[in-house]
């Protein structure tokens, strides 16, 4: 309403000066050091300092989003809130149509696409022995990706039963920030089992794609990652656009 509106404006925007303050620099020489790695070769080491410096930046920033945003979530009322579980549904239902098929031959498609984008965005055209290596792992993955699903769901009825106790802001924003900073404590043993099965494989995949980039994969790769440095860099206050 007008009033949740007004109150949360200038949160948003403390959020984004502290984002930029704190953040964007940081993701800048995050990408500088991935771009520099990628140039020399990328190891099993660097894919885990990669995931493990990206995992740890969004979760800092989610936790404070949500912590300055508790006097404003304090406020939702029951049908917010079951606007908030619909909007949930829906897009729920839109991942399930398009990444959970019960058809087996569309649900691996779907799933392998979504990888070999991800890969082809920063290399390029991949040859058909990459795309092959990208689809094997999609394939030993698909538990994975089943129950990073139901965590999700798992998650957001949890979010929606916090909010729903109407706590004072200085309870609600400090268990808001644990759900986005420690999501283990939430999680089940065969999801962190399967997750980090997913993280050693995600490694090994990288590496051994990194063995077989052409020369004009390699710059691409890494002039990707510089530019996206550049952006941050630029975003942060710290250089100009040309």
């Amino acid at each position: 309403d007008a009033e949740q509106h007004e109150d949360l404006k200038p949160r948003l925007v403390r959020l984004h000066q502290w984002h930029r303050v704190n953040e964007l620099p940081a993701y800048a020489e995050l990408l500088r050091s991935a771009s520099q790695r990628a140039a020399k070769g990328i190891t099993a080491e660097d894919v885990a300092w990669g995931l493990g410096n990206v995992r740890v930046h969004y979760r800092k920033f989610a936790a404070k989003a949500v912590e300055d945003a508790a006097p404003v979530l304090t406020t939702l009322g029951a049908a917010q809130l079951a606007g908030l579980e619909h909007k949930f549904a829906e897009n729920n239902e839109e991942y399930a149509k398009k990444f959970l098929s019960p058809d087996d031959e569309k649900r691996r498609r779907a799933q392998t696409q979504r990888m070999l984008k991800r890969f082809s965005d920063f290399a390029g055209d991949l040859s058909s022995e990459q795309e092959a290596r990208i689809e094997r792992f999609a394939l030993a993955h698909e538990r994975h990706v089943a129950l990073r699903f139901e965590d999700r769901q798992r998650w957001q009825r949890d979010l929606v039963a916090l909010l729903a106790q109407q706590g004072a802001a200085q309870e609600l924003g400090p268990s808001l920030a644990e759900m986005f900073d420690k999501p283990e404590l939430r999680r089940s043993e065969e999801f962190l089992r399967e997750d980090r099965r997913w993280d050693e494989d995600l490694g090994r995949l990288i590496v051994d794609l990194d063995r077989s980039l052409s020369p004009k994969q390699r710059a691409r790769v890494v002039r990707r990652l510089s530019d996206y440095a550049e952006d941050f860099s630029v975003l942060a206050g710290k250089g100009q656009p040309t």
